[in-house]
């Protein structure tokens, strides 16, 4: 599932202000509030971002994947040394 993130920056102030949408058209009639209300001075920045939410089973399969392409990695590199012998 992808997210939508709309970071506000201002050029006076250290800290972004972030909101999550779950559709760009979230994003947009957020955008539209800013608008009717006329207040996106010079220096600020708006920024949309598309991410992924992922649950914590596939982060743990991602994980374990990673941690098995490594241990191939080392059974062929010992495989390699042991030939080269």
């Amino acid at each position: 599932m992808n997210v939508y993130v709309l970071r506000y920056s201002m050029e006076w102030n250290d800290t972004d202000m972030v909101q999550v949408f779950d559709s760009l058209q979230g994003v947009m009639n957020r955008l539209a509030i800013t608008q009717l209300h006329d207040n996106f001075d010079e220096g600020e920045k708006f920024t949309i971002e598309c991410m992924e939410v992922t649950t914590e089973a596939t982060s743990l399969e991602r994980l374990n994947n990673i941690r098995k392409h490594y241990e191939d990695k080392r059974k062929d590199a010992d495989k390699n040394t042991e030939e080269s012998k």
